[in-house]
This record gives C-alpha cells, structure tokens and sequence, in this order.
C-alpha cells in the first residue's frame, strides 16, 4: 500500500493502519483515508464538485484529493479507491446539533441531479414493487419476514400516500447535503465524508437518525429529538408534513431485510424491529400530536395508527 500511495499520490507515510477495507494514515501533519468507493462512480464528479463548494463555506467535509493522473478515483486490484484529507476526530460521535449544522449550511447548495433523492415517492414505489415480486419465494428461506411483510409493505403504502398528498402541491421546498443513513452511533468522520453525501429535504436526515434511535436505543430520547429538532430549527408547515411522511416510512425494517436476504445479517435480528412494532405506532401517534400542537393547524392523521394506539 506504502508504494500505491507514493506512485499516485506522492505521500509517503511510516504507517498505515488497515480498517475493514480503508486505510488511514498521518502525513506531514495530515491525517489521510484511503477509502474503498461503494456507490456508483459516476457520483464521484458531481460529489468532487460538491466538496469543494462545502470547503468554500468552511465545513469540515473530508477534502477529496486527485491523484498523479489528475483522477478522482484509484483502481487497486480493480476497486475504486478515494484518497481523503479530513480535520475532524474520527472516533467522536455525531450531536444533533452537528446534524442541524451541516444541513443548514448547505441549503439549496446545488449538487448535480444525480445526486438526489427527493423523489420520494417513486422511491418508495420501487422498493414496494421488488419487494413485493419476492414474496412467494420469502415463505420457505425466510419464514419471520414472510410473517410480517404485509405489516410494513402496508405501512409504507401509508407513508407513500401522505408524502404524494404534500408533494403534489408544488411548493418550494428546501433541498440541502443529506445522507443515506444517519445513525445513531455514527461519528463526525461519517457525517463529514463526502462518499456518503447526497442531496434530499433536509428533514431527511433527522428523520432516519430518530428512527435509529427509537429501534436501537430508546424511545424516550427518539421523542426527545424530535421535541428538539422542532424547537432548534425552522420547519415549514410543510416541512413538518414530510418529516411525518418519512417517519411512517420503514425504512429500518426494508435496511435489515436487504442485509438478511443478502446474506450479511442473521434473520432472527428481525425480531428487534417486530418486537417494538406497537410501540412505534404509540410513537407515531404522540408525534402527531406534536405537530398538531405546535403548529395549530390541520395535521394529516393515519387513522388505523390513533385506533390502534387507543385500543
């Protein structure tokens, strides 16, 4: 690795240390990763072109540097390489404000379309209708998702219908730099990576960040943030509608199914996400309630969810 990095690069550094498949390292007083790329290359300019308008506003994002042959990305033994210089602890936890941070400061930041994820709906469309086509064959490999499947293509047939009722309205909506995921062990080297940015609504990331929360940690904080991130920041009314939408979303459940059916997680981890089902909808309810509260005007109600959660 010692001599990749001085062809292509001309660094020269005494020691590297190896992480699943990255690589980080001190050179001259900068602390580097050499990181294995894992989305489509074709993002690589546009997320190129992005780091340096987040570098000119001053955030702390990971500096992407070009190699000897002046190119993004580095071919080792056929996989994708970028090299990084980041200014953050790597080993510190993200806050909410730090959350609050990077997507406010990048409001309306343009990033190329093949960067975004706002279309929501067609989306979440997608995913329904490949799901859906595997059912059949989830019954004998699979037999805990067979079970409960319907549960959560249902819910997020919820979920599609109520953005599609905000969505359609046409009105101007903040885009902002969004992640995939956030979670909430994830550290500041994880939210500064530019690998892993894309642009959506900037409730996006606060919305998967909660729903971490509430699966993986406890209720009551997922509550608390969401208290937060209302009273902290400006969200439109419609905003608050998205938000809501998004919540509704199981996208915790359609992650872990990708990685069981994948192969890369045991299926019985399913059952953390099934044994909090009924609390979650408690959840949702009290959310709603929230908004309705605080913005004192007509909130979208997911009937089933008030019935249940009253029974």
């Amino acid at each position: 690795m010692k001599n990749i990095l001085s062809y292509y690069y001309n660094v020269h550094p005494d020691n590297i240390s190896h992480k699943q498949d990255d690589y980080y390292f001190n050179y001259n007083n900068n602390y580097y990763v050499f990181q294995m790329l894992k989305r489509p290359s074709s993002d690589v300019e546009f997320l190129y072109e992005l780091n340096k308008k987040m570098i000119e506003k001053n955030i702390l994002v990971h500096e992407i540097i070009l190699n000897t042959e002046n190119n993004k990305i580095t071919y080792i033994n056929n996989k994708p390489f970028v090299l990084m210089i980041f200014h953050i602890n790597p080993n510190l936890k993200i806050s909410l404000y730090d959350i609050y941070y990077i997507n406010n400061q990048t409001i309306n930041l343009k990033t190329g379309d093949i960067l975004n994820r706002f279309n929501w709906i067609n989306l979440w469309e997608t995913k329904n209708d490949y799901i859906e086509s595997q059912i059949n064959e989830l019954g004998i490999k699979f037999p805990n998702i067979s079970k409960y499947i319907n549960y959560y293509i249902g819910l997020a047939e919820n979920a599609i219908s109520y953005a599609r009722n905000v969505l359609t309205k046409n009105e101007k909506i903040d885009l902002c730099v969004s992640h995939k995921r956030i979670k909430f062990d994830d550290s500041l080297f994880d939210l500064y990576n530019p690998l892993n940015y894309i642009c959506d609504y900037k409730i996006r990331d606060i919305c998967e960040y909660v729903k971490d929360v509430f699966f993986y940690k406890n209720e009551k904080i997922a509550y608390y943030i969401v208290e937060n991130y209302f009273k902290s920041n400006k969200i439109t009314y419609t905003e608050a509608l998205l938000f809501y939408s998004r919540l509704l979303y199981p996208s915790y459940f359609f992650d872990l199914y990708d990685d069981i059916i994948n192969g890369k997680k045991n299926e019985l981890e399913i059952e953390k996400i099934i044994i909090k089902s009924n609390e979650y909808e408690y959840f949702l309810l009290n959310t709603y309630l929230f908004l309705s509260n605080l913005y004192n005007i007509y909130i979208p109600s997911i009937d089933w969810i008030i019935k249940r959660s009253y029974i």
